[in-house]
């Protein structure tokens, strides 16, 4: 499968992604699927101009996204995909993307958010979107960087 890393980074693509997982992933294209990045020109912009040289980057709602990664999962292009959230890649996985991992990157702190895991913080809505996307199938990992070992999200979900 070509979809080598999904990644839920509310940054989308920032140092650690373009110095580290990129490059280690040998990913050669970076697909960010967010609703309002979509929308969003200024962004779309800005997070092109953020990638390496020569790395493609492709920004897509949820609906086209799904389209666009089910199309690629077949290709052999070695891909990279961002989501901003748990909503994204649970409407990729209800599109029938598939995805066999979901890593966790850095989910924000702030009011009505609890904090699962280091830089992770989650609201209830995204506590229940993970717990969704894994009964469909999916792993959720925990690894901010890459030389950190994967910590498995039941681990430390405290709901379950």
């Amino acid at each position: 499968m070509s979809l080598r890393l999904v990644r839920i980074d509310d940054r989308l693509i920032h140092g650690q992604v373009v110095a580290v997982w990129l490059r280690a992933l040998g990913a050669q294209r970076i697909v960010i699927v967010d609703d309002a990045t979509s929308r969003d020109e200024f962004l779309r912009e800005v997070l092109t101009l953020a990638a390496p040289q020569g790395v493609p980057v492709e920004v897509h709602g949820v609906a086209d996204g799904a389209v666009r990664l089910i199309e690629l999962a077949a290709a052999p292009e070695p891909v990279m995909v961002l989501a901003r959230s748990p909503r994204s890649v649970l409407g990729l996985r209800q599109a029938g993307v598939p995805i066999d991992v979901v890593d966790l990157g850095g989910m924000g702190s702030g009011p009505g958010r609890k904090r699962l895991h280091k830089s992770i913080s989650v609201s209830p809505d995204e506590l229940r979107e993970l717990r969704e996307i894994e009964q469909l199938g999916t792993r959720v990992e925990v690894q901010i960087v890459i030389d950190d070992r994967p910590i498995p999200f039941r681990s430390i979900d405290s709901g379950k």
